[in-house]
């Protein structure tokens, strides 16, 4: 029903402009035409469109007047799609050649009579206008055609994605990014991605309604939240483990690979004792940032030489040099575990005095209160 009274009333605004052009209205008609065919609808958008629940009433200043509705619904575009293009260029043509061809007998006449007379005059200018009007249709036809491929093309690099970058756009189709934007509002302000959509220039993003709009709010958040966790808590551990045995495996060396077996025992340990007593884990962030990526990545290129089949004189320097750094390697994670225990050896030699000290105390004590040890002794002695 809302189609069918949308189509009325767009037959109602053609035969409006065609009826003040029959009745020699023609500036009025052609600026009628001009608006149909090019203006933008007021649906311009850049952000995202105020939610308003159901039910609830409008104001005053959102329902719009009388005069308002009558404006819009005589200078709605007209529905962007094939059949309209077509009927725009056959009968932009048509307009064209009949207007230029009404324009011969005025223009001969006053040729013929020398002299610029009114009547002739008012018919050529409405020849023209004839003429002018039809340019515009063709003009539109051709435009709406051309955008339609494109929308095409925008439509199947989208999909069924609710949100679009701009510039994703723009890269996979060879566009300049300012010619998509200026497309992309173009279709928006005709109505090809339905009533909801909007460009968001702070995003740069095409949002088809303003519920994309949100979850693609809430998707940046999280990705920032998740960019600000440690990258053990990203890949966890057993990751980082499993990165090393990887490694280990793609070696074919046995004296390397017994050494790489040693390298990932003692990270196994690092991180069960970090596990077991989460204070421990600001004592190895140089261990985790530095040491641990550095050394998987060395792993990793000694793995990529011995992939190459290729025996070279560089490529045996840079394997020797990561062969004889890996002892160095290996006996420095070793100190890293190590000292994770420093402080709680500190804390057993701490317990062990105290304990040493009170048990010579307390012994001491008993043997003066008992007789034991020397004391019985030297009682012994005595005749």
């Amino acid at each position: 029903m809302a189609a069918g009274k949308k189509q009325s009333s767009d037959w109602g605004s053609w035969a409006l402009i065609v009826f003040l052009f029959a009745v020699e209205l023609w500036p009025l008609a052609l600026a009628l035409l001009f608006f149909k065919l090019f203006g933008s609808d007021g649906k311009k958008n850049q952000a995202a469109p105020p939610l308003q629940s159901k039910g609830a009433p409008q104001t005053a200043q959102d329902r719009p007047g009388r005069a308002q509705k009558a404006v819009k619904a005589v200078t709605h575009s007209p529905r962007a799609n094939k059949s309209t293009a077509l009927w725009l260029k056959i009968i932009g043509a048509v307009l064209v050649l009949g207007g230029l061809g009404a324009c011969y007998d005025p223009v001969d006449m006053m040729f013929f009579l020398q002299a610029l007379d009114g009547y002739y005059i008012r018919e050529l200018l409405q020849a023209l206008s004839v003429a002018v009007g039809g340019g515009a249709m063709l003009l539109c036809g051709v435009s709406m055609e051309r955008q339609l491929r494109r929308y095409v093309k925008y439509l199947a690099v989208m999909g069924d994605r609710e949100a679009m970058p701009v510039e994703e756009l723009a890269r996979t189709l060879g566009y300049p990014a300012r010619r998509v934007e200026k497309d992309l509002q173009k279709m928006i302000d005709k109505g090809y991605f339905g009533g909801r959509a909007y460009l968001n220039m702070e995003l740069g993003y095409l949002f088809r309604s303003g519920q994309a709009d949100a979850e693609e709010k809430k998707r940046r958040q999280q990705a920032r939240a998740a960019a600000s966790a440690p990258r053990e808590a990203e890949e966890g551990y057993s990751g980082i483990l499993r990165n090393i045995r990887r490694a280990n495996d793609a070696i074919a060396d046995p004296v390397l690979s017994a050494k790489i077996d040693r390298l990932e025992a003692i990270t196994a340990r690092i991180f069960r004792a970090v596990e077991e007593d989460p204070q421990k884990r600001g004592r190895i962030d140089t261990f985790l940032n530095y040491y641990l990526p550095t050394t998987q990545k060395l792993l990793d290129s000694y793995a990529e030489f011995e992939s190459a089949g290729v025996e070279g004189e560089n490529l045996r320097q840079a394997k020797s040099r990561i062969e004889s750094t890996m002892d160095a390697i290996v006996r420095g994670f070793e100190h890293q575990l190590d000292e994770l225990y420093k402080a709680d050896a500190m804390d057993v030699d701490s317990d062990i005095r105290v304990m040493e000290t009170m048990l010579h105390r307390d012994t001491a004590s008993a043997e003066a209160d008992f007789g034991l040890g020397g004391a019985a002794q030297k009682t012994q002695d005595q005749p």
